[in-house]
């Protein structure tokens, strides 16, 4: 049987990608569909502004976690890769909730 945090990770993990795969397939439709006309290229950089903003908190709250962490914790090699996993998935939903928001906006 899985312990909880594995089934988390892998629920996670499943999120992730999902979110990367609806936004590469959001994007192909869409390129298609605009022929890239001016207005879809500002829909994708406005969304890719928004993920970036998100980086950035990410990036923050990376940089703090050493500081309330307890000391006795440990990253394998395998977390530190499957944390990459999740933020690379989290970027991926955000911009394509920004995608289909600006899409809607413009």
């Amino acid at each position: 049987m899985m312990a909880a945090e594995q089934k988390i990770l892998l629920a996670l993990l499943i999120a992730a990608l999902c979110a990367t795969l609806a936004l590469y397939i959001l994007k192909a439709k869409k390129q298609v569909a605009y022929k890239g006309d001016e207005r879809w290229e500002m829909v994708q950089v406005r969304a890719n502004n928004a993920a970036n903003a998100v980086n950035l908190v990410l990036l923050a709250l990376l940089i703090a976690l050493p500081f309330v962490a307890d000391g006795e914790s440990t990253l394998t090699l395998n977390r530190v890769g499957t944390f990459g996993v999740l933020y690379i998935g989290l970027r991926n939903l955000i911009e394509l909730g920004a995608t289909v928001y600006w899409d809607r906006q413009l």
